[in-house]
């Protein structure tokens, strides 16, 4: 090999690595057997709200590991267990509630978990949504109670 084909090694190192990166980013699988196609399996994500963080932390008591954002399943009823911080700027402390919801997802569906405190009435609550009626809540449920936690300092 001589020197004028040297730069097709940074290159080809380079590529491996984005294609490997790349093939880690779609939703982590939380059903048992082989992978399935987009149209025969349901993705179940958070929604990202400045204010509002919400945390899935099972699925159907199967634990998400940290930084799974977006999840796939297999059609059919299922459990969700998260919790919902609201962290405002002007509040002394952080709002918080976790609890259960269960819907039927459908084969195809993309489904995103919203969820809504508001300190003045001291209230919360949750709803699942489907990409394809985004303003349609499949399911929604209010908060048993806020905790109030401290601000790190």
């Amino acid at each position: 090999m001589n020197a004028k084909h040297f730069w097709f090694l940074p290159v080809s190192v380079m590529l491996i690595f984005v294609f490997m990166t790349a093939a880690g980013c779609g939703p982590a699988k939380k059903y048992s057997g082989p992978y399935l196609a987009d149209n025969e399996i349901a993705v179940i994500q958070p929604d990202d709200k400045t204010f509002t963080h919400i945390n899935i932390i099972t699925i159907d008591k199967k634990r998400l590991t940290t930084g799974e954002s977006a999840v796939s399943v297999l059609p059919g009823p299922h459990t969700l267990f998260f919790e919902a911080v609201l962290d405002y700027p002007f509040l002394n402390n952080h709002l918080y509630f976790n609890q259960y919801l269960t819907f039927d997802a459908a084969a195809g569906q993309v489904y995103t978990l919203h969820a809504t405190i508001q300190p003045m009435k001291n209230q919360g609550f949750a709803w699942i949504t489907a990409k394809s009626e985004p303003g349609q809540p499949i399911v929604k449920k209010y908060a048993a109670r806020l905790v109030p936690l401290a601000k790190k300092p």
